[in-house]
């Protein structure tokens, strides 16, 4: 049935009075929020969910043109997500816990953050592009520095550890010694793996061993040299003894080990 139109009273004066017309607000006339239908949401709460999802349809936001501006446009639209996902959420009225803060509500309440953020926004967007190419590659380089470095990549990395110029490391003297192919390769690789099965499972231990022979101790001077470890002898009780440590966080082998080094040479 059509409603009835409503007619003017006659007033006290003999005038006519016009009928009251019902006002409605705006927020009164928006529908429910269809995320959650069992619950009820304030005009207010409601008016800003369909402002916000205006802004995400752009249709409140004209459309970038050019590459630069859209970058722009794309910075603002993030900013804004950060600010509804930082929302608490609660109606008027309605007593909530107080919720941590989250990093960027401090950011937004830092006065330097601000300045910093401000001062990124008003740069070009090639400006733009080179800071945030500049904080990947540090976030990146951050990142390689926290992982374990396999062995085959450092020696890819570090040219001293190349077999040339790990018997570079060699003293002149013990080179000469090891050119001149007569070394009892037998005692040379029974050395190599001691050391390699030591510092291999303990690289920040010290091996230490009783050695009388004097070429023994020479082939282990040369040994260590070549290997990138320390050396020292010693007099214990009436004995030579021998102490050899890693000066390194991790050890690293050479690529070549010494006995196959000199192998290739002869």
């Amino acid at each position: 049935p059509r409603p009835h139109a409503a007619v003017a009273a006659p007033g006290p004066s003999g005038g006519l009075i016009p009928p009251a017309v019902s006002r409605r607000r705006i927020e009164d006339c928006l529908p429910l929020l269809e995320d959650s239908p069992s619950k009820r949401f304030s005009p207010s709460k409601r008016k800003q969910y369909y402002i916000n999802k205006a802004i995400r349809n752009s249709d409140l936001i004209p459309r970038a043109k050019g590459r630069k501006s859209l970058q722009r446009l794309e910075n603002t639209r993030y900013l804004m997500t950060l600010l509804e996902q930082d929302d608490c959420g609660s109606d008027e009225g309605e007593l909530t816990h107080s919720a941590t803060p989250s990093i960027f509500t401090e950011a937004c309440n830092n006065e330097t953050y601000v300045e910093i953020w401000n001062d990124f926004m008003n740069r070009s967007g090639e400006e733009q592009e080179r800071v945030l190419l500049y904080l990947e590659e540090e976030a990146r380089k951050k990142h390689r520095r926290k992982l374990p470095v396999k062995s085959e990549d450092k020696w890819k990395e570090l040219p001293a550890y190349t077999p040339q110029e790990c018997f570079q490391r060699i003293s002149r003297r013990l080179r000469a010694t090891l050119k001149r192919g007569r070394i009892p390769m037998g005692t040379l690789e029974g050395l190599e793996e001691e050391l390699l099965a030591f510092f291999s499972v303990t690289p920040h231990s010290v091996y230490t061993a009783l050695m009388d022979n004097s070429f023994e101790r020479l082939l282990l001077h040369a040994l260590c040299q070549y290997m990138d470890l320390v050396s020292a002898s010693s007099d214990i009780e009436g004995k030579r003894q021998m102490k050899v440590s890693n000066k390194h966080r991790v050890f690293l082998p050479p690529e070549l080990l010494l006995s196959d080094y000199l192998g290739q040479m002869s």
